[in-house]
């Protein structure tokens, strides 16, 4: 087993965009890195804090110098001083730690284990894991679990959404007021709104290409649903726009923006969880616009996470713990006669 990627730990959020695999593009990418390397086992994990490739194979070395040469033919020459390369049971330890919370940005990061379980539930549907990643991701999964319950890790800031109700606060105080628009609808766009809603905003706007799901989100927490296009409609009427959509393109652009500025009375304060960037980093540049990145969102909340650091030693111990009893199961030599994929059946 080994892993090729790169995070937020020495990536920035244009290098991370570069390399990012949609939803959409996923199952492409899979059989293709399966072919193309050749894998015998292969899961891509991309969030916006990172994108990574776990994989098994005959030669563990030739195929982590072609994973690494994927990823510099998709991003550019440029993000190699950034790629990092682990195998055997050091690859198996930063499974556990990104799954466990303990190699996010935001330690203890509660999206995370979601997003690892997904992208092995992708690979896996496609028959792309076997024996080793089966009971790696298994394993990694459940552990998350157990270290988060046995620690402290998750109190406080646990997620992106909190985080950005931080920065919120940090704008406008405790009496915030005004209206904020989020754009998305998926897990990390909920965790926005549900922390937002709490925030005193007079108005919430949750916009989504799908109509259905905005109203999903919006409705738990009365808020308004509306399209895309009228969501950009209302960054004339709107105090903050959060976006986190997992749009190829900018979705807004300075040129659009510009147009709407001398209708606005107030500041206007972007967000960007986009990895590729929903927001075109020139619409910084214009009069009384604030965008902020991932990349600030970090920087902003760095001082947040000293109150989980005493926590952190002892989750990095049930971590390694957890991921050197899986080392010992994988490493047993398989029975003759499995029974028919009994790996797929513990998620």
């Amino acid at each position: 087993m080994f892993v090729v990627g790169l995070n937020h730990l020495n990536a920035s959020v244009a290098s991370r965009e570069k390399a990012a695999v949609s939803s959409q593009n996923l199952p492409g990418i899979l059989e293709q890195l399966k072919t193309l390397v050749p894998l015998d086992e292969v899961v891509v994990l991309s969030t916006c804090s990172r994108v990574e490739v776990f994989a098994t194979c005959a030669d563990p070395r030739r195929g982590r110098e072609l994973v690494r040469a994927w990823f510099t033919d998709r991003a550019g020459a440029e993000i190699e001083p950034a790629l990092y390369a682990r195998e055997g049971a050091d690859a198996l330890l930063h499974l556990f730690r990104v799954a466990s919370g303990l190699d996010s940005w935001i330690i203890g990061e509660t999206e995370i284990l979601a997003q690892v379980k997904q992208a092995y539930q992708s690979a896996l549907a496609r028959g792309l894991t076997r024996r080793i990643l089966n009971r790696a991701f298994q394993e990694a999964i459940a552990a998350g679990k157990d270290v988060r319950a046995a620690t402290g890790i998750q109190n406080g800031i646990h997620s992106i959404g909190g985080a950005t109700a931080l920065m919120a606060k940090r704008i406008f105080g405790e009496k915030a007021g005004g209206g904020i628009l989020v754009f998305g609808a998926g897990p990390a766009a909920e965790a926005v709104v549900r922390h937002l809603a709490a925030k005193k905003f007079d108005r919430i706007v949750v916009a989504n290409r799908t109509l259905e799901n905005a109203r999903a989100i919006a409705g738990k927490l009365g808020g308004e649903a509306v399209t895309l296009d009228k969501g950009l409609a209302l960054l004339e009427q709107v105090e903050v726009a959060v976006f986190s959509t997992a749009a190829s393109e900018p979705l807004l652009n300075a040129k659009f923006l510009s147009r709407l500025l001398p209708r606005r009375r107030k500041p206007l304060f972007l967000v960007d969880l986009g990895v590729p960037r929903n927001v075109e980093p020139a619409c910084a540049g214009l009069d009384s616009v604030y965008l902020y990145d991932l990349d600030d969102l970090k920087r902003m909340i760095c001082d947040s996470m000293s109150g989980k650091l005493a926590e952190k030693d002892r989750a990095e111990e049930l971590a390694a713990l957890a991921a050197h009893a899986c080392r010992q199961e994988v490493d047993k030599p398989p029975r003759l006669a499995p029974a028919a994929r009994p790996e797929a059946t513990r998620v």
